[in-house]
């Protein structure tokens, strides 16, 4: 079984979030960049040509995936944003629902990790805006 596959049958119950490389498999239940940015903050090295699988993946998401290496992303709902972002890059997307772009929680808006990046096409950079965004939503 591809390692896809594998990351794809980890997304079951409350598993939104699930990577399969050669570092071993990866799942949170986490949303959004979280589980990302968690794995990334431990052990930068972890999705270097790891297959991934997510419920949803925006630009900000596809960005962070990309810049850290991973070969391939599977996912159930993605964003113009992302595929334009990933599309002359060297990670395959998969999804099965494209988006014109991500919302937010509350169904109100546009996910603001999107939003960060947005104009956006330099992974660092893309990072540091997001990391920033992290920040000030916590601070309320």
């Amino acid at each position: 079984m591809k390692e896809t596959e594998k990351a794809r049958n980890l997304l079951k119950g409350n598993v939104t979030f699930a990577a399969v490389g050669e570092k071993g498999i990866y799942t949170s239940e986490k949303r959004g960049v979280a589980p990302i940015l968690e794995k990334i903050d431990a052990d930068p090295d972890f999705f270097k040509g790891a297959s991934v699988a997510d419920r949803v993946i925006g630009k900000a998401a596809a960005m962070l995936l990309e810049k850290y290496g991973v070969s391939e992303i599977y996912t159930q709902v993605t964003s113009e944003y992302a595929v334009a972002y990933l599309e002359n890059k060297s990670v395959k997307l998969t999804y099965e629902k494209k988006t014109d772009h991500i919302i937010n929680r509350s169904g109100t808006d546009m996910c603001p990790m999107e939003k960060a990046v947005l104009n956006v096409n330099d992974a660092d950079e893309g990072e540091k805006l997001i990391r920033n965004k992290i920040k000030s939503m916590m601070k309320g």
